[in-house]
């Protein structure tokens, strides 16, 4: 479900309070299964020994008066029912007692996530935090999260040993209380000694059974604390496709028989309302290259999410060739884990791709020298530079062979001879693709035949471009 459809994206912007959705399906899912288990065959225990012994008390107790008072105050079954009530009174001091348990475990599994995540993100942003000598900033980052992660584990031991006291005096009170219970009857002579020690031992096991609840409560308590946390991730995943935002305005059509990418008075907006871009007018049509630039903070990748049909929060139309495939570069470029075939493949099936197409496509980005290294399993964010990295993301798009083309910053770590290959190589491979770009005008804007700057406050409109005679042109 997380994984589906990017859900894993939009749940961020429709519910924040699910956090650590990863560490829950990683480490909830086990603990859910794990308490389930446990808790039911104690159950099925506690059902056997309760049908069991239900039989002898009944016997005993139409065997066994209860005189008080100078009068027998016995009746059908009165042992069963007088071990179900003693039951039911510890049953409910022992919720009293151990209800806060259940807030307590479901904050401690969302302590230790968040530990675990700092934890893992300090390691996998290892080198920038050496190379600035950051450690005292991570290590009090890490020391907060750790913090609160111990409060609430001392209040959760304080309050579960209180409840192990309480537990711990009732069971002693059940090896005595059900002898006290027959003893009147023996005294008077309508029992034996050998029904007394019956009686009693029948009776402690059938309160142990019904008394279920009392011994499993804190693994009950647990098992409740994470059954709602994956109750609210699940919540959160069916909320995130049934969500509604009163300001998710932008409608995605298409356009049948067309092949042009329109964007008519396209107005986008930040989670709290407040306007971020606006574009008034765009027509692209099949070969056509766009550059987007603007200052930080105009909007630019906010636009690419729009495209993408990630964010849907603003007002405007944006029309789509019928059938378009769109296709996102990143301005981070994401390696997934495994080989480099599946890294340069991404996002396709690694068995579902061409390796000759794989091959052709890194000679021609200047990665030639890899494709003995195909097959190889390593952490390549760390392995390729941030240059060659942006190269595997041209020959992603490449394979791609996508309708519409949107690049974030895609040669910010190339030359400008590169990039103006890699850009020349996509109007080689990909003729007819609709390219948007982010970047400089000052070194992508002779690449593009259209411009358009994003403003905030003002309704940006695309701009022709005309490049020198020096750089061949690519056509708008």
């Amino acid at each position: 479900m997380w994984m589906t459809d990017g859900r894993h994206y939009r749940v961020r912007l429709t519910d924040g309070s699910v956090d650590n959705i990863h560490l829950r399906i990683a480490s909830d899912v086990f603990i859910f299964l794990q308490r389930t288990h446990e808790l039911f065959t104690q159950l099925i225990g506690s059902i056997v020994t309760i049908s069991s012994f239900a039989v002898i008390l009944w016997s005993l107790s139409a065997a066994t008066p209860l005189p008080l008072f100078g009068r027998d105050w016995s009746f059908p079954g009165w042992l069963i029912v007088l071990a179900a009530s003693y039951a039911a009174i510890g049953t409910l001091f022992t919720h009293l007692i151990g209800k806060p348990l259940i807030p307590l475990n479901f904050s401690q599994q969302r302590y230790e996530a968040d530990f675990r995540f700092a934890i893992a993100r300090v390691t996998d942003q290892s080198e920038p935090v050496a190379l600035m000598s950051g450690e005292a900033v991570e290590r009090r980052e890490l020391r907060e999260r750790f913090s609160r992660l111990v409060g609430n584990w001392v209040r959760l031991v304080d309050r579960q040993s209180v409840l192990v006291g309480f537990i711990g005096g009732y069971a002693r009170m059940s090896t005595v209380f059900p002898t006290l219970v027959v003893t009147p009857a023996y005294l008077a002579g309508h029992i034996t000694l050998g029904s007394l020690v019956q009686a009693a031992l029948a009776f402690q096991q059938m309160e142990g059974a019904l008394a279920y609840i009392i011994s499993a409560y804190s693994k009950i308590a647990e098992w409740k604390a994470v059954m709602d946390r994956l109750a609210q991730f699940e919540d959160a995943m069916h909320h995130v496709d049934d969500h509604h935002d009163s300001k998710a305005k932008i409608g995605m059509t298409v356009l049948p028989g067309d092949d042009r990418l329109i964007i008519e008075d396209l107005l986008l907006r930040l989670p709290g309302g407040e306007a971020m871009a606006a574009i008034g007018h765009v027509d692209l049509s099949r070969g056509d290259r766009l550059l987007v630039s603007g200052a930080s903070g105009a909007g630019k990748s906010s636009l690419f999410r729009a495209l993408s049909g990630l964010w849907p929060l603003g007002e405007g139309a944006v029309r789509f060739p019928e059938n378009a495939k769109v296709f996102t570069l990143p301005q981070r470029v994401y390696f997934p884990l495994g080989s480099l075939r599946q890294a340069i493949a991404y996002p396709t099936l690694v068995e579902l791709a061409d390796d000759d197409a794989i091959r052709d496509a890194l000679q021609a980005v200047g990665l030639g020298y890899l494709t003995h290294r195909l097959d190889e399993v390593a952490d390549w964010p760390s392995v390729l530079a941030g240059g060659e990295q942006q190269r595997a993301a041209f020959a992603r798009a490449i394979l791609a062979k996508p309708d519409i083309l949107l690049l974030d910053e895609p040669v910010s770590a190339l030359e400008e001879a590169d990039a103006m290959h890699l850009y020349r190589l996509l109007a080689e491979r990909l003729p007819r693709a609709i390219v948007i770009s982010i970047g400089r005008a000052a070194t992508l804007g002779p690449l593009h035949g259209a411009a358009l700057e994003l403003k905030r406050g003002v309704a940006a409109e695309a701009e022709p471009l005309i490049p020198p005679p020096s750089v061949a042109r690519v056509r708008s």
